[in-house]
């Protein structure tokens, strides 16, 4: 067993903040996710991240993405565009690589859409939704949440 001297031990350095993801897709309407998530993290001292992710070989408007990388920098995020194909796993990994503590999307759509995937994938994660008009709404239940919508 090894042992460090007390003094060899850090004591300044702060805890690990918790990290608050945004998910975007390619259309501006997405800012008011990135707003949202700015306020959020405002209030629980987390970090924020954004994400887009996109089908390989899908082709994305890159006028939306830069503008949405613009109001991520103006939020303070760095906004992260990855491929892949299956878009819910890559969602469901960089929420686990990164120890994400709250998730905020937009509005699911059909039954099997990627959030109702990611909402019933974890239990330990706050998630997020985000109206149209901007408004928050913490997603009660996640899992029982995407059920009900597969359910109809």
């Amino acid at each position: 067993m090894t042992s460090f001297p007390v003094e060899a031990i850090d004591k300044t350095a702060a805890p690990a903040r918790s990290l608050t993801v945004v998910c975007v897709t390619d259309q501006m309407r997405c800012d008011r996710i990135i707003k949202a998530g700015k306020l959020l993290c405002e209030l629980t001292g987390s970090e924020l991240s954004v994400i887009n992710v996109s089908r390989t070989g899908q082709m994305q408007d890159p006028e939306s993405i830069e503008y949405l990388y613009k109001v991520s920098s103006q939020n303070g995020a760095v906004m992260t565009v990855i491929y892949a194909d299956d878009v819910a796993k890559a969602i469901i990994k960089y929420i686990k690589e990164n120890k994400v503590s709250y998730v905020l999307t937009g509005i699911p759509g059909d039954d099997d859409s990627v959030i109702n995937r990611i909402w019933s994938r974890f239990t330990h994660i706050t998630f997020f939704m985000v109206e149209q008009n901007g408004e928050l709404h913490e997603v009660l239940h996640p899992a029982r949440a995407a059920m009900a919508l597969r359910q109809g």
